[in-house]
Formats: structure tokens, C-alpha cells, sequence
């Protein structure tokens, strides 16, 4: 499986878990287990959740005139994973983590995802410094 189909897959488990509305470590690996998601996807959710206030306070301070609680639920959570990955995985270059996030919005998300969540992850990484 490639990067973009992990990404995927990553969001995909991101917006079960949201719509469920039930963050805690036992639950989600209960979901995990009944949705045979894999360990690197259950590490990762988990890596998510555990600096999830974090990833959305960030997105919080980005939002012009708007709300976390009402941005739409994917693109909330393809901008929770590309943060996480500014964040926590330096190893990926910052255009590269952008770039995903934009291609899925453009596949997952509205007409208008993209661009929305292009802007707020290039405040974000400007704003922490990552420019590689």
C-alpha cells in the first residue's frame, strides 16, 4: 500500500471514529479490531487522539470568521492528519504532507475542500516554522 492509500485509509478510520464520537484508546482499538484496521492505522489514530485538543486548537487559530465545529467532517479530519504529520513526523517534507492533504480534499471532500485546506495548512506550517 502506497502513502496516498494509507493517507486513505488513515482518513477513513479518522472519520468513524469522529462520527462516533468516542476518542478513548479502549474504544478505538475496539473499533479497530471490528474494522480489521491494521496496527500501523491503529498506532497512528491513536498517535492522533492522544495530541487531539492540540492538532484542533491549532486548526482553531487558523480559522477566519469560522469554527472547528462547523468545518465539514472530512475536511476536519484531512486537516487533523496532515497537522499530526507537520507535527509529529518530521521526516516527511512539508510540501509533501500538504499536497496530500489537498489531493484527498479534491478526492473526498467539496468542490471548494482543496483550497480551504491548502490555506490553513500553509498558515499552520508558516506559523510553527516548517518550511521543508
Amino acid at each position: 500500500m502506497g502513502k496516498r492509500e494509507e493517507r486513505e485509509t488513515l482518513l477513513r478510520a479518522l472519520y468513524s471514529v469522529d462520527i462516533l464520537d468516542d476518542y478513548e484508546a479502549d474504544s478505538v482499538r475496539l473499533f479497530a479490531g471490528r474494522n480489521k484496521w491494521d496496527q500501523a492505522t491503529v498506532d497512528k489514530i491513536l498517535g492522533i487522539v492522544s495530541h487531539l485538543d492540540l492538532i484542533d486548537a491549532q486548526i482553531s487559530n487558523h480559522l477566519k470568521n469560522w469554527t472547528i465545529s462547523r468545518i465539514a467532517i472530512v475536511d476536519k479530519n484531512i486537516l487533523r492528519l496532515a497537522l499530526y504529520e507537520l507535527l509529529y513526523e518530521t521526516t516527511t517534507p512539508m510540501k509533501v504532507i500538504i499536497n496530500e492533504a489537498v489531493e484527498i480534499a479534491k478526492k473526498y471532500g467539496t468542490k471548494d475542500s482543496f483550497m480551504f485546506i491548502n490555506g490553513v495548512l500553509d498558515a499552520i506550517a508558516r506559523e510553527i516554522g516548517r518550511t521543508t
